[in-house]
């Protein structure tokens, strides 16, 4: 998602919605502050409508493009209230889209690395959960249905299969949709650890599957690895998961505290589904 979308679309469509409304009669604050919301969000659904992005990009991006709404709406307002003429400087404020597409190069980007950590107690010893860990199968979608990437549109995991039990072996995991990657061991200690990092192919994704822009190993987006940690207590097992990613994008003030909250509660959502797994047996 360019940056010039992000930025531009939302405050030109928050500017002009308060323009237009204070030319029939004077508005309050609050109108100022709200009124882009509607108008920012059906910009944006008519987008996801023609394709320009994708469902998962929407839900994502949509409490940063209704912000920035707010801030051309609140801008424009004291336009209107301060200028008697304010005609053109709410058309330069419209212009801004144009602006950050020719300027947009010039926007420092980078890669932001950061890590979750989050963990589990599971009634079930450490070989029961080491074994299901290796080779969960047969993952029924209400299983994960609580977790918040599933309801946007990421397909929901379907089962792993550790076909190589060592350090440099492969863990080839499945999704919905015909979604598929390996998973490269790097740590391999039974009963106890795993880890790996994740190798894509050119054919991981089926066109369709994921929006261009959160596809994992893209230009935006990337998992680098993950790691287990199995802990005997209190007469089962304390399940640990830390995850490594990568977001890349001219707004990473906003998309690493995204991918960070997303990430996180797709963990905790997988070690729920251990856990139910074990637990109901």
């Amino acid at each position: 998602m360019a940056g010039a979308f992000v930025y531009g679309m939302p405050f030109a469509v928050g500017a002009v919605t308060v323009y237009l409304a204070e030319r029939q009669s004077r508005r309050g604050w609050l109108y100022y502050f709200f009124a882009p919301w509607l108008s920012v969000t059906l910009c944006v659904v008519g987008a996801g409508l023609t394709l320009i992005e994708g469902l998962i990009c929407i839900a994502m991006a949509l409490p940063l493009f209704v912000m920035i709404g707010s801030v051309a709406g609140l801008v424009t307002g004291l336009l209107c209230r301060q200028l008697n003429r304010p005609l053109r400087s709410v058309q330069g404020l419209t212009l801004l889209p144009l602006l950050l597409v020719l300027g947009e190069g010039l926007i420092p980007g980078g890669n932001g690395l950061d890590r979750i950590e989050r963990s589990v107690h599971i009634d079930a010893s450490p070989d029961a959960v080491w074994k299901l860990l290796l080779n969960p199968s047969d993952i029924r979608p209400e299983e994960v249905r609580s977790g918040l990437a599933y309801r946007i549109g990421v397909p929901v995991p379907v089962q792993a299969r550790t076909l190589d039990e060592r350090i440099g072996g492969i863990r080839r995991s499945t999704w919905a949709r015909g979604v598929y990657f390996d998973e490269v061991i790097t740590d391999w200690q039974p009963g106890r650890q795993i880890a790996w990092r994740y190798a894509f192919h050119p054919d991981s994704f089926p066109p369709g599957t994921m929006d261009d822009h959160v596809v994992i190993g893209g230009q935006y987006f990337d998992l680098l690895d993950t790691t287990y940690r199995l802990t005997q207590e209190k007469g089962g097992t304390r399940l640990d998961i830390e995850v490594g990613f990568r977001t890349s994008t001219k707004f990473n003030w906003y998309a690493m505290p995204v991918a960070k909250l997303m990430i996180g509660d797709t963990a905790e959502t997988l070690l729920g589904f251990y856990k139910g797994r074990l637990e109901t047996k």
